[in-house]
């Protein structure tokens, strides 16, 4: 009985022109289970076998790199993908594991069955198992959903699917629930069998760890690789009879009499029935002949379809939108075509609504059956709610804005579709055409999508300012090649305004590209942020912030480094605190503060909270930056377990003429300090400045009137030495106030 359905796409994952080149890759590691045949299993030897472990080296080997398989039990085997162990492993689609993957094309189906005693209770249905007990292995997919749906089971943890029949043979469990093809092989020498029919069809797939798009692309496009020069095909012709696997049985029995005790038995007839024998193998191999040929002409049929269309809308693919685009353009040398890339804006709040088969299944078909029927030469779905639009009549852009964007129903539900638009009009010249024309025009869609988008506009048609700086690009590239090899870091001290003493510095990032020159931060970090690779710097600076803490130690001063985090570093929460927690020396105070931006504290104010509370928990100092310019107010910062408050150098550089931000860093110090808060003025300038902060009560302050940043050795120099009158140079009548 085939317990799994071939599925193969040939689509090529829509990666925009002009994107960044991916940092190279010489090995891919694979994680799975020991015990999943006929899939992935070990032998003996302790080698990986298996029909998936044969795809992974033919994707590995197509897309020129070495290929690991790491094989184990399920639940390592997933912890080994979030912990970056390992890149990728192959597993079931469903909503709950796409909190933790993202998922490749599907390039297999397989059901779910349940197995009982041969000599028990023979259980049919997933409602006469209720308050029975059900093995189930630990992280599975049938394990995730018997928990969310059936809570009136007792579930038998277990490590494998060879455990979980081996469980109902010793009676620890009564049924077990798990893939029919691989637990019927583990249960073929045991008196275990499957009592139900197959249920719970779902996609075999390959999962990523979230947000790793580039190991997602490359892994669709070797899928479309092997599966368009078939040797997706010839693995599965290989692996068939395993696939198809079921125990010997009667008929398996009156096969082997019919193929070899008959042919002795005709023997002996020979001279009665040699003709009619002969007749009618001939007659049979004719029509078994035909029907292979009927098959071979309808699976090339099914994959040139799969291999120019959506499989999800029915709309043709990002492929053949070129190619039909291309076409076009060569029979048509004076048109001026109008190419549309749109998203729709509200798919990932609609799917969160109603769920992922509202959201990906129903609404991107309705909304794709809408743009068929409107008046376009071609519409095309490149994938994840982008859709494409070949224009050729004239047709302002307000009205094509309202045609897609009008409103429709999806289960008597009203929605209105909220999308945002890049539009190329006219024709590239000669030199543009990379690699074709039509190439470049989806490309030129493509960036004029990405501004739109950028901006919050709801379209934008492209021009060549909207093309991204090379130089850009070349950042880019090399920090996705080298991560922060050319950083390095700067100091500000802080002078304690009490004390008189340095013993606090901010950790300020600096890049000093060895073709570019040094650039600013003011340049690189907002492109860094743009495109989601801040967080590793930003973990550089803290894991270098701590070693130059431990250094100070060393040189006899103790002192706190400050590290600014972005509110992406913030969202990530408990990742944050747990890598902190990996620098920390146990049993010693880390001297460490991060200084999160006002914008950074309440965009998201119950997350916020948790995970500054964490951090305080963990002896982290945290500091709300550039305070005075969001939209915090230390009322509203109450509410945290922030330590400190950096008054805005916007409120200090004219604090002494503008009457008004005098007044509010007065009364913001006092309030502050009722609050518990530590007070740090940023961006003072001259000593008169410096002066009346100090009278005002504030606790420390930076700027260049105390030192422009410096290099770690002259950080160690000024750390725990007094600086009333040196290196400022004031007499001591200025500082009567602030000695102790």
């Amino acid at each position: 009985m085939l317990t799994g359905g071939l599925l193969i796409h040939g689509l090529l994952p829509s990666i925009a022109a002009g994107q960044v080149e991916p940092e190279p890759r010489t090995k891919v590691i694979f994680a799975g289970s020991a015990t999943y045949p006929p899939f992935q299993w070990l032998d003996q030897q302790g080698q990986a076998k298996g029909f998936v472990i044969d795809l992974q080296e033919s994707m590995a080997h197509h897309g020129g790199l070495d290929v690991e398989h790491r094989l184990m039990e399920w639940e390592n085997a997933l912890n080994a993908i979030d912990t970056g162990t390992a890149d990728a492993v192959a597993l079931f689609a469903s909503e709950a594991r796409n909190q933790r993957f993202d998922f490749t094309e599907p390039f297999y189906y397989l059901s779910h069955g349940i197995f009982s005693h041969a000599e028990g209770e023979r259980f049919s249905s997933l409602a006469e198992l209720e308050g029975h007990r059900v093995a189930v292995v630990v992280g599975s997919y049938a394990a995730e959903r018997l928990a969310e749906e059936h809570q009136g089971m007792q579930l038998v943890p277990v490590n494998s699917e060879q455990a979980c029949v081996v469980a109902i043979q010793a009676r620890d469990a009564e049924a077990c629930v798990e893939a029919t093809l691989t637990s019927r092989r583990h249960a073929a020498e045991l008196d275990v069998r499957q009592t139900s029919a197959p249920f719970w069809p779902q996609p075999y797939v390959f999962g990523v760890r979230k947000g790793n798009t580039e190991l997602l692309a490359w892994l669709n496009h070797q899928l479309a690789m092997i599966q368009a020069d078939g040797t997706y095909f010839d693995i599965y012709q290989q692996w068939l009879p395993e696939l198809e696997w079921q125990k010997s049985g009667l008929t398996d029995s009156l096969r082997f009499f019919a193929w070899v005790v008959t042919p002795l038995f005709l023997l002996a007839f020979i001279g009665f029935s040699f003709s009619w024998y002969l007749k009618r193998q001939v007659s049979h191999r004719t029509r078994r002949l035909s029907e292979e040929l009927d098959a071979r002409r309808q699976l090339e049929e099914t994959l040139r379809y799969q291999a120019e269309h959506d499989t999800l809308t029915g709309l043709p693919n990002r492929a053949t939108f070129i190619d039909g685009l291309d076409r076009l353009l060569r029979e048509e040398r004076d048109w001026a075509p109008t190419v549309i890339l749109l998203r729709l804006l509200n798919l990932e709040q609609l799917t969160c609504m109603f769920g992922y088969r509202f959201g990906h299944e129903l609404l991107l078909q309705g909304f794709s059956h809408r743009l068929k029927m409107l008046d376009f030469a071609q519409v095309s779905h490149f994938g994840s709610g982008v859709f494409a639009i070949l224009h050729k009549h004239d047709m302002p852009l307000e009205d094509i804005v309202e045609l897609v964007s009008e409103s429709f129903e999806i289960n008597t539900i009203h929605i209105d579709a909220q999308v945002v638009m890049g539009i190329s009009e006219g024709r590239a010249t000669d030199d543009e055409k990379r690699p074709s024309e039509a190439e470049e025009l989806v490309r030129r869609a493509m960036t004029a999508f990405s501004s739109a988008a950028r901006a919050g506009k709801p379209s934008r048609i492209y021009n060549p300012e909207l093309e991204p700086d090379p130089n850009d690009l070349i950042l880019l590239r090399d920090f996705r090649r080298h991560g922060t090899r050319d950083m390095f870091l700067l100091y500000q001290p802080k002078l304690d305004l009490a004390s008189g003493y340095i013993q606090e510095a901010e950790a300020l990032v600096r890049w000093s590209h060895p073709q570019l020159g040094v650039v600013s931060p003011g340049h690189f970090i907002p492109l860094l942020e743009e495109t989601g690779l801040i967080t590793q710097v930003t973990y550089w600076v803290i894991e270098e912030a701590m070693r130059e803490i431990e250094r100070c130690r060393t040189h006899g001063a103790a002192c706190c480094i400050s590290v600014n985090i972005s509110p992406r570093d913030l969202m990530e929460g408990y990742t944050l605190v747990d890598f902190i927690h990996g620098q920390t020396l146990p049993g010693r105070p880390n001297g460490l503060c991060l200084e999160i931006t006002e914008t950074g504290v309440i965009n998201d104010q119950d997350h916020a909270q948790e995970v500054i509370a964490a951090l305080h928990a963990a002896n982290i100092r945290c500091a709300v930056d550039d305070f005075g310019t969001g939209y915090a107010s230390l009322s509203y910062l109450s509410k945290f377990s922030v330590d400190e408050v950096k008054l805005d150098r916007s409120f200090i550089s004219n604090m002494l003429e503008n009457e008004r931000h005098h007044a509010i860093i007065a009364s913001t110090i006092t309030l502050a300090h009722k609050l518990g808060l530590k007070v740090t003025a940023e961006g003072v300038e001259d000593v008169a400045t410096l002066q009346a902060l100090a009278e005002m009560g504030c606790d420390t302050a930076q700027g260049y009137v105390i030192s422009r940043p410096i290099t770690e050795p002259e950080l160690h120099r000024l750390m725990g030495r007094r600086h009333f009158d040196k290196p400022l140079g004031l007499p001591d009548s200025q500082w009567s106030g602030f000695k102790p």
